[in-house]
């Protein structure tokens, strides 16, 4: 959009700004990077994959939300490995990963990123990175 001379707030909201061109709308970003977020609500405990491998890239877990929703454990795997231990949670127990320039976990390159539980079924969100 180009604009010549200044305009203030008041013509701005008294005079129609005309815009031409194509407007797309951008994924989410965080420091020119794009963040996918991954709704999680599984129908019974068991492995849910968050995200499918991407060639030559990790997953990273930069955020989430998780509750459980009964007695059980929680981890993320990357298919073969585990990247946390099983987290023991009460029932409608859960935890906050608060956004971050770190990731909490990393897949390894060409691997899926998983959740997996027993006893409960997990609910929330969790936002991750995709980055070689």
């Amino acid at each position: 959009l180009a604009v010549s001379g200044p305009l203030t707030d008041t013509q701005l909201r008294a005079t129609p700004v005309p815009v031409s061109g194509t407007v797309t709308a951008n994924p989410a970003t965080a420091a020119g990077k794009t963040l996918t977020y991954v709704s999680v609500n599984q129908s019974a405990a068991g492995a849910t994959v968050l995200a499918a491998a991407s060639v030559g890239n990790r997953h990273k877990i930069v955020s989430g939300v998780l509750v459980l929703s009964a007695l059980g454990t929680l981890k993320f795997t990357d298919g073969g490995a585990d990247l946390s231990g099983p987290m023991d949670l009460a029932a409608n127990g859960g935890f906050v990963l608060p956004a971050s320039a770190y990731p909490y976990q990393q897949t390894a390159v060409n691997s899926a990123l998983n959740v997996v539980t027993t006893g409960g079924a997990a609910r929330g969100s969790v936002v991750i990175l995709t980055e070689a």
